[in-house]
């Protein structure tokens, strides 16, 4: 019964954000906005996506809160993307009841995302997303001063969740029969810096070279690099 009930809210608001049309802003330069929060309970990324001055999609990349007890946490993750697409402004969605938490990083979130598109971030972190459903997705923070990449790391899954919702890719462990894989992925973010950009492939490590490298584009064209 009641998943029966979120399929019925999730449909609603899913007919809703249609018929109601997205939000219109100016100044919004277009291109997909990763905002990420740290969380204890699995560290929020969520994508924003604007196209010809409007926001058109939200994406909640991690973490897949619908792996949760808790009924608001599950009612709000399934509304908030809807809610922000119809939302006056995007950045200060409706507090579901019982989930404000959840609800205000979720806003927090869409206030970096949209104010790196409308140019007023006062930040200097910036993250890109590459999906990968096998092997959990890449989260990669590169960190700017001017126009220099000063810093970076990979986001990793938190292993203490377990089965609870977590999407990121996992920490490449030594003991990894992929030798390759695991120097690519320790190496990659000194190499971003040395580089200021990609970082060139290695034997053993092509799906790594793609999706390491295509999380990287994407901060650096939010960081306007690229």
């Amino acid at each position: 019964m009641v998943k029966k009930s979120i399929f019925i809210l999730f449909s609603v608001f899913l007919i809703f954000a249609i018929t109601s049309g997205v939000y219109a802003a100016e100044g919004y330069k277009d291109g997909t906005y990763v905002a990420y929060e740290p969380d204890d309970y699995g560290d929020l990324v969520i994508e924003y996506v604007i196209e010809r001055g409007r926001l058109v999609d939200v994406n909640m990349i991690n973490p897949f809160r619908l792996n949760y007890d808790y009924e608001p946490a599950k009612i709000a993750f399934l509304e908030y993307p809807y809610k922000a697409l119809i939302a006056e402004n995007p950045a200060n969605v409706d507090v579901v009841s019982g989930a404000t938490n959840s609800c205000e990083s979720y806003n927090k979130a869409a206030e970096m995302a949209l104010s790196i598109a409308d140019g007023s971030y006062e930040g200097n972190k910036y993250y890109g997303v590459a999906e990968n459903f096998a092997s959990g997705h890449v989260l990669i923070e590169i960190i700017v001063e001017g126009e220099e990449i000063t810093n970076a790391r990979f986001i990793t899954a938190n292993s203490e969740l377990g089965d609870h919702g977590e999407m990121l890719m996992p920490a490449k462990s030594d003991d990894s029969s992929y030798a390759a894989a695991v120097e690519y992925f320790n190496s990659f973010p000194k190499k971003v810096v040395e580089n200021q950009g990609n970082v060139d492939l290695v034997s053993g490590a092509t799906d790594s070279y793609h999706n390491f490298n295509d999380a990287l584009d994407m901060a650096m064209k939010q960081a306007g690099l690229k």
